[in-house]
């Protein structure tokens, strides 16, 4: 099982990876880096983060992504808004280009899902969802990550 669950874990890794290139090419984003990428993701998941909110679930400094945002917000991806009851805060949300490539990566995922559970029957499929909660839950306490994170967008974005 081990040499099984290794060669899955990289052949999912590949194919991941190889999506979220495609995605951005797709999308017309292909100069963006995977960071990037993760922060557009994270903005989405958070809604309207400030810097801070969004270093600390990165688990990066504050001054990192300041740059990278800085850097997004220069190449039309990121709007910076002053809070209107501090104008000292400012959250950050996603350009609708940003918005599109987030909606692109659900999409795909969604077609991932689909492509897997038709090689399944409808009880390997269960017993699939059993195991993957649990790794789910692990991988949460382990890491920190909170399993709720991943958001697809929702249909008024």
């Amino acid at each position: 099982m081990e040499t099984v669950l290794l060669q899955f874990i990289d052949t999912l890794d590949t194919s991941l990876k190889a999506m979220q290139a495609q995605l951005g090419e797709n999308a017309g984003m292909g100069k963006l880096t995977i960071s990037q990428l993760h922060y557009i993701d994270a903005i989405h998941t958070l809604g309207r983060p400030t810097a801070s909110e969004l270093a600390e679930h990165l688990a990066i400094t504050r001054a990192s992504v300041t740059a990278g945002i800085n850097k997004l917000a220069g190449m039309g991806y990121v709007l910076k808004t002053p809070s209107t009851e501090d104008r000292r805060v400012v959250h950050l949300s996603l350009t609708d280009n940003a918005q599109a490539l987030v909606s692109a990566k659900y999409a795909a995922l969604q077609r991932y899902g689909d492509f897997i559970r038709s090689a399944l029957s409808e009880q390997e499929a269960h017993n699939l969802t059993a195991i993957l909660t649990k790794l789910v839950t692990l991988f949460a306490q382990n890491t920190g990550i909170n399993p709720q994170s991943t958001n697809p967008p929702s249909q008024e974005q």
